[in-house]
């Protein structure tokens, strides 16, 4: 019995693997192109943006909105629009509601001089409303004397909303104040 010579015949892989990382990078620098085609450079502005390129585009608008656009030309900007003057609105008097004055007070005392609350949280029988200014948060804590009695303030609690600041419980209730009184 003769011996069979055989060779198992693999691919180059000398000359295709460096062809297809060429074909690879060809395909992701055509996408890459493809995608920043109409780009503006940076620091320029792009004064064509929102103008109609062409007659299709117009007639487009024309048909959809029922009137007659104005021809875009490249000299003219697009203007800031006018701002109006803000009514005259009479000033609401304020008068500072302190702080002790509301230790005791029942949640619909309270309400009623300070305002609906933002939000309403509870922890078990106690209560815990929130209002919030464009600076602070304060909290009411309600809590009842004993089970089943009506909640009264027991504590109140104010913070910044941003950063780690301290604010005076009378600072956050005025400016809590002032905002429902401007909404009220």
């Amino acid at each position: 019995m003769r011996a069979l010579n055989l060779t198992i015949q693999t691919p180059r892989t000398d000359i295709i693997r460096p062809f297809g990382v060429l074909l690879l990078l060809a395909v992701i620098g055509l996408a890459l192109s493809a995608c920043g085609g109409a780009t503006v450079p940076p620091g320029t502005t792009n004064t064509n943006y929102g103008k109609l390129n062409n007659q299709d585009d117009a007639k487009a608008t024309r048909l959809a909105t029922g009137s007659t656009p104005r021809p875009a030309t490249s000299t003219t900007a697009r203007q800031k629009p006018k701002s109006r003057p803000k009514p005259s609105v009479a000033a609401i008097p304020f008068k500072s509601i302190p702080t002790e004055a509301l230790k005791g007070l029942t949640e619909t005392d309270f309400e009623s001089k300070i305002g609906a609350p933002e939000m309403i949280r509870a922890e078990g029988d106690i209560r815990v409303w929130q209002y919030r200014s464009e600076q602070c948060s304060f909290d009411a804590f309600f809590v009842p004397k004993a089970k089943g009695e009506t909640r009264k303030l027991g504590h109140m609690l104010a913070r910044m909303r941003r950063g780690n600041n301290a604010i005076s419980l009378q600072d956050c209730l005025d400016q809590v104040v002032k905002l429902n009184l401007g909404r009220g």
